[in-house]
């Protein structure tokens, strides 16, 4: 039991800085590397392991730390690049005209932007490109910088699993299909039987952290309709179309769902929240321009296109070549720079904004460098600490090991940042855990899987990142509080349908 706590304590350090102790993660996270680096010299070293073994391990991570730091912080800087120029035009204001014509609710707005907006990016792209792009976007329609933040997390805690092409799935479950237990499909329609259930109820966690009690006035239809609707897309396309698709296919065909319900269906909206105009142009906002909607809208457009038609055109081998989240950040800046073409910013204006949104991303750095050396020391097979942390959760679930494995699955994302690298990691126990208790693999890992998509909506990285894609550095522990909260909800949920589907509906699924 000292081994799971002194493992675990790198993680509460963090929490506690950030949540509790209300401070800036750029402030918290370097003092939490200091903490684990210590631990790796001293409780986590080997017998076996020599000092300069340990010194060997600690300065190779952190230069990857730093690495994979800056290729979070591009996707940061590319995403806050485009919004800063949207407003530097005043594009984004036809934006919000554009977007009040499909409907003025803000909630509903709310709705679309946050959460079928991010299903669809993670399925174009993943990599962190959902809350990267929809929390700044949703900032420029004028919703709060730390709600933006939230929703687009919490948007993005259920097509997680499948990913980018369903890379997520399809990789993460590859050790069940080598071990010739289970299927890519089956994978993917389990799944996607539990994410069913998460999709319905984020609606109204959306509209609750939002507006709180009373945002649900008049608008109840809508979310259930919404909430509905894309679970049963998520389950179909999951269950008899395949992962490929499943992220990218719901993001798309929920949004035109909710276009066609709030044109057919008029919501009744409270004075509070209808969407006002306001059309006047700040004085940043360069050459007084005025847009049509497509005009304005256009950079976006390119961007939504452009990252399914790379992702599925331009061979994985290449993608990968530089690491998977650089194809991503490419994409995305140039889309930024032929944005600047399309809304005819001058050149001046453009190194302008794009300086001034340099010096608001660069500090990340040492968050996300800090941080991201703590998730792959803990990972590391020298200290051993993930594996402590899941094994012990394991050890003592029994017969309630299904849910033990939707908590594990978050661990897992919450501590590497990825689904994938939870799925990949944690397969193996997973198998070895339900032959010996007689459970079906199938299930035990949707609950796996269901978990580390899950765990993403409270990772710090993310979080993080997040913030500087808005200009919220050190409100990290504002965002983590209601992401917590909406994160127990689900998780409550998704361990009780892990139980349900493996002890009763589904104890034979596959075999």
């Amino acid at each position: 039991m000292m081994d799971f706590v002194m493992a675990l304590s790198p993680l509460v350090l963090i929490l506690v800085g950030i949540i509790v102790l209300k401070k800036p993660a750029m402030k918290v996270a370097p003092i939490g590397l200091l903490y684990i680096i210590i631990l790796a010299f001293t409780y986590f070293s080997p017998g076996d392991v020599v000092f300069k073994d340990t010194v060997t391990m600690i300065d190779g991570l952190l230069w990857k730390g730093i690495k994979e730091g800056s290729k979070i912080v591009m996707l940061v800087f590319s995403s806050f690049l485009l919004l800063n120029l949207m407003q530097r035009s005043g594009a984004m204001k036809q934006v919000q005209n554009t977007l009040a014509g499909v409907t003025d609710d803000r909630r509903a707005q709310l709705i679309i932007v946050g959460l079928m907006v991010p299903i669809f990016l993670e399925g174009a792209a993943g990599a962190g490109s959902p809350a990267a792009i929809a929390a700044p976007f949703l900032v420029g329609l004028g919703f709060d910088p730390i709600v933006a933040i939230v929703v687009a997390l919490l948007g993005d805690a259920t097509p997680c699993s499948w990913g980018g092409a369903g890379l997520t799935t399809i990789t993460g479950g590859q050790y069940l299909v080598d071990q010739g237990v289970s299927t890519a499909a089956l994978n993917s329609a389990m799944v996607g039987r539990i994410h069913m259930f998460g999709v319905f109820v984020i609606p109204f966690l959306i509209v609750m952290i939002a507006f709180g009690r009373k945002g649900f006035k008049g608008i109840v239809p809508y979310l259930l309709f919404s909430g509905i609707s894309t679970g049963l897309i998520m389950f179909a396309l999951s269950n008899f179309v395949g992962p490929e698709i499943t992220s990218l296919g719901t993001g798309l065909l929920s949004i035109v769902c909710s276009i066609i319900f709030l044109k057919a269906v008029k919501i009744k909206t409270p004075e509070e929240f209808r969407y006002k105009s306001d059309s006047k142009l700040t004085e940043k906002e360069s050459e007084g321009r005025r847009f049509s909607s497509f005009h304005a809208l256009s950079p976006y457009l390119v961007l939504v296109i452009a990252l399914p038609v790379v992702r599925y055109t331009v061979p994985f081998s290449i993608l990968i070549t530089f690491g998977y989240i650089v194809w991503v950040d490419v994409v995305v800046f140039l889309c930024a720079c032929i944005g600047c073409v399309i809304l005819g910013v001058s050149l001046e204006g453009f190194l302008d904004t794009m300086g001034q949104t340099l010096k608001r991303v660069i500090p990340v750095l040492v968050t996300m460098g800090s941080l991201l050396t703590v998730s792959y020391i803990m990972q590391n097979s020298q200290t051993g600490m993930i594996q402590i942390i899941a094994s012990t959760i394991a050890d003592t679930a029994g017969q309630f090991y299904p849910a033990a494995a939707v908590a594990i699955g978050a661990a897992g994302s919450f501590i590497t940042g990825t689904g994938l690298g939870s799925n990949i990691m944690f397969a193996p126990m997973h198998l070895n855990a339900t032959n010996m208790l007689g459970l079906n693999p199938i299930t035990v890992f949707a609950g796996q899987n269901a978990g580390a998509s899950l765990g993403n909506l409270i990772c710090p990285n993310n979080v993080v990142a997040a913030c500087a894609t808005v200009g919220v550095i050190g409100k990290e522990g504002e965002v983590l509080k209601r992401t917590l909260a909406a994160f127990a909800v689900i998780l409550t949920i998704y361990m009780v349908l892990s139980m349900v589907y493996t002890h009763m509906i589904f104890s034979g699924f596959g075999l």
